[in-house]
């Protein structure tokens, strides 16, 4: 699983509403590496991330969220989208969040302001319609495997920070190497995400014509180019750079 992990641009999810992609939206976006590939799957999952800050006002804080809730629509040919709403214990709603995946086209957010903020590109649906097949043992930050719902997965784990911040992933080989388990420790709190429900198949077509539509902004994309120039690797910006022109010619004038 390829990921982009400069920690400018890498912030560990648990303080007010989740507003960064997950790794899986990274993840999704990126072309499958490897000779060996195969189908991907169509699902939805639900999971709830449980947010713990240490300083019990913070924690109190009104828009500081105690749970976000994340429903993922998969298709097979690698669309997707997914609406992450933030809570407080009792039920109140502190914000909710639209991301999706349109293969051939970008990853792009909506952030309730009658605008669209391109995130990433996307490959076509000839690229996200298949799967890569992983050797997760090879991977660096491979830690161990582990059982989660009945599902056997890799867990790798990202050093976020040298203050001891950190992240351990649940990747599942069978729904597509999607991570179904999180664990996020930083100094100031920590975040559990657990797989609540699953339904395999792909999801109703009408979930997708609810996409929203509006002006796109590159602001996002652009610091993020920023933050790799800045980190050092300009082969990656570069990249970046061409995937942006490409949008951008792509898109309606």
């Amino acid at each position: 699983m390829n990921k982009i992990r400069s920690r400018r641009i890498r912030v560990l999810t648990i303080a007010l509403f989740v507003s960064g992609v997950v790794s899986a939206v990274i993840a999704y976006a990126l072309p499958p590496k490897g000779p060996k590939t195969r189908p991907a799957k169509g699902f939805t999952i639900v999971t709830k991330e449980t947010i713990k800050l240490n300083d019990p006002k913070e924690q109190a804080n009104p828009q500081q969220s105690d749970y976000v809730i994340r429903v993922r629509n998969q298709k097979s040919d690698g669309t997707w989208k997914e609406v992450r709403t933030a809570y407080k214990n009792d039920g109140k709603v502190i914000k909710e969040q639209i991301t999706f995946g349109i293969p051939g086209d970008g990853v792009f957010q909506d952030r309730g302001k009658g605008e669209l903020e391109f995130l990433s590109a996307m490959p076509s649906a000839e690229v996200t319609s298949l799967v890569p097949i992983v050797d997760s043992h090879s991977d660096p930050k491979f830690v161990r495997e582990e059982v989660v719902q009945g599902f056997n997965t890799y867990v790798l784990r990202y050093e976020v920070d040298n203050n001891g911040s950190y992240e351990e992933e649940y990747y599942a080989p069978e729904l597509d190497n999607y991570p179904i388990r999180s664990v996020k420790v930083a100094p100031h709190g920590v975040s559990a995400t657990e797989m609540v429900q699953l339904t395999l198949g792909n999801p109703a077509e009408d979930v997708f014509t609810s996409v929203p539509k509006g002006p796109v902004k590159y602001d996002a994309f652009k610091n993020k180019m920023k933050a790799l120039e800045d980190d050092g690797k300009h082969d990656a910006a570069d990249s970046m750079r061409r995937d942006l022109d490409r949008r951008r010619s792509k898109a309606p004038h």
